[in-house]
């Protein structure tokens, strides 16, 4: 790490320190007890805390390319369920057909979609969804997100007006006198965070009170369509946010087992998936029942916590990726590497590096270094600029800045082609944080990280010799990024079982099982 990295690390907390105040919040304060009608709240408050605090850190005010604008999000709020009812019409192919009832239910995150040929395939559900179908096994895709990818490969239903709906009703509804809300020791806990120098805006009662009304009503909004569709197991992408938790909750009022996929980066600095408290009655009401997780290293994090729980990791590997094993027959595969072909005849002999960039970060923290870079480097090094999925809106924001130094880093290509097609055709990959490291690594490619949160990270890979850490200046950077490539290896074993393994384990453990919860109250 380069020195002025070591002064950075002075200014600013780590994750695992914000992680360690989490530890520390729980041990001092009765947060588990917290209740706003009924609901236990402590989980998310917990994840919307750090994840506050990570944006604090990293975001900043001014500079960031993220989302889209506040306008933006008022805009789709108010035009969403027209939108939907067009995009539904125009891609009428690929709406559910038959019976409400399915044996499994997916709900993607809205935004982990890849194009392959023609269509737009949800990246960690297709695969799965494919598998059950080989056992007889019909399947639904709920997908939220004011976005309609068109057109889709799997039937599916657009679910955002509905959840809009209900998230405006919860905001409303915590306006009430009558709210009963049980925070104790939260005075307390406020004037602590205060005195460690860590922020309380996340914590504020009103927010606190705000969110789990939209959770109250969201999970209305579930339960309504879970009735009609009564599945047997159902699977969430990301299901840390208000809408992800009050699925979960909504799942286990109906007695549906429900099992998170992982998408990204999760390990020891995750909140979601790290260090949760012994709960006294034996699960967390907002967590999921199982974690289908991609290798050892995310199975152990969560075996630490959930030994003695109803909670438990699930080793079944990423299901995007099984797709792209030697001999794949998914449609679209062997266009997407003919395509990446071509991109990398376009470097001219030049080392590829792969840039992934990270959603929602100040531009200080990744664009303008990696304007620096270009600009210095450009003519000798080929630059693939991926964009995070929720950054789509903002390509040619992006590319205007990065045209600057006189190279627009080939980001069409990098952002539309699939990562599996790029990944075995870059000789290094370069990010601030993005778990595309994990996949990197996969594909024997090294990474080199420029941020010390990314390194907190990855430091079971860093310990694995998989990447580098570099935060100096742009001639340090490249030089790394050069000696980098030398450590290109073979691409790595599988490391988890088929995705049939471990969708039958699932399955045999869910109808063995009597999921001996009490029915939720959801008449508050």
């Amino acid at each position: 790490i380069a020195p002025d990295a070591m002064s950075l690390a002075a200014r600013r907390p780590r994750s695992s320190d914000l992680m360690a105040a989490s530890g520390e919040i729980e041990r001092r304060f009765p947060v588990a007890s917290w209740a706003v009608e009924g609901i236990p709240v402590w989980p998310l408050v917990r994840i919307r805390w750090f994840f506050a605090e990570w944006s604090a850190l990293y975001a900043g005010a001014a500079g960031s390319v993220g989302g889209p604008s506040g306008a933006a999000r008022i805009k789709a709020l108010c035009t969403g369920p027209i939108a939907a009812t067009i995009a539904q019409w125009r891609d009428r192919d690929a709406r559910p057909r038959g019976t409400s009832q399915r044996d499994l239910l997916f709900l993607s995150d809205g935004v982990s979609f890849g194009k392959l040929g023609a269509r737009w395939f949800e990246r960690f559900c297709d695969p799965l969804i494919e598998v059950g179908q080989r056992r007889g096994m019909s399947s639904i895709l709920w997908s939220p997100s004011h976005v309609h990818r068109l057109p889709r490969a799997t039937p599916s239903r657009w679910i955002q007006p509905a959840l809009d709906r209900a998230n405006i009703i919860g905001a409303l509804g915590a306006r009430r006198m009558s709210i009963v809300a049980q925070l104790p020791g939260h005075a307390d806990l406020l004037h602590w965070l205060t005195g460690q120098g860590l922020g309380a805006e996340a914590l504020q009662s009103a927010k606190i009170v705000s969110d789990a009304l939209r959770v109250q009503a969201l999970v209305r909004c579930y339960s309504r369509m879970l009735a009609q569709t009564r599945p047997r197991l159902a699977f969430i992408v990301s299901y840390y946010g208000v809408e992800g938790m009050a699925f979960v909750r909504a799942c286990r009022g109906a007695r549906v087992p429900v099992v998170d996929l992982q998408h990204g980066v999760q390990g020891e600095l995750h909140p979601g998936y790290a260090a949760w408290p012994r709960p006294d009655s034996g699960v967390h009401e907002l967590l999921p029942d199982r974690f289908w997780v991609w290798s050892e290293w995310e199975r152990d994090v969560i075996a630490r916590w959930s030994e003695g729980t109803q909670h438990r990791a699930i080793l079944g590997g990423n299901p995007w990726s099984a797709i792209w094993q030697d001999g794949s027959n998914w449609p679209g595969v062997a266009e997407a590497t003919r395509c990446s072909d071509a991109l990398h005849s376009r470097a001219g002999g030049r080392l590829v590096v792969l840039v992934t960039l990270q959603y929602g970060l100040d531009a200080a923290e990744q664009l303008i270094p990696l304007k620096q870079l270009l600009n210095a480097a450009g003519d000798r090094l080929a630059f693939w600029v991926r964009l995070h999925p929720s950054m789509l809106q903002r390509r040619e924001e992006v590319r205007a800045l990065l045209a600057s130094a006189g190279h627009d880093g080939e980001i069409d290509a990098a952002t539309d082609l699939p990562l599996h097609a790029l990944l075995p055709k870059a000789d290094v990959h370069l990010t601030h944080s993005s778990s595309a490291v994990i996949e990197a690594a996969q594909f024997g490619v090294p990474s080199v990280i420029t941020s010390l949160f990314g390194a907190e990270l990855f430091a079971p890979l860093y310990e694995a010799g998989a990447l580098l850490i570099e935060n100096g200046n742009t001639a340090l950077l490249a030089s790394t990024l050069a000696s980098a490539a030398n450590r290109r290896g073979p691409r790595q074993a599988a490391c988890a079982p088929p995705l049939e393994s471990a969708l039958d384990e699932l399955l045999t453990e869910t109808a063995a099982a009597e999921w001996a919860r009490g029915p939720i109250d959801h008449h508050h």
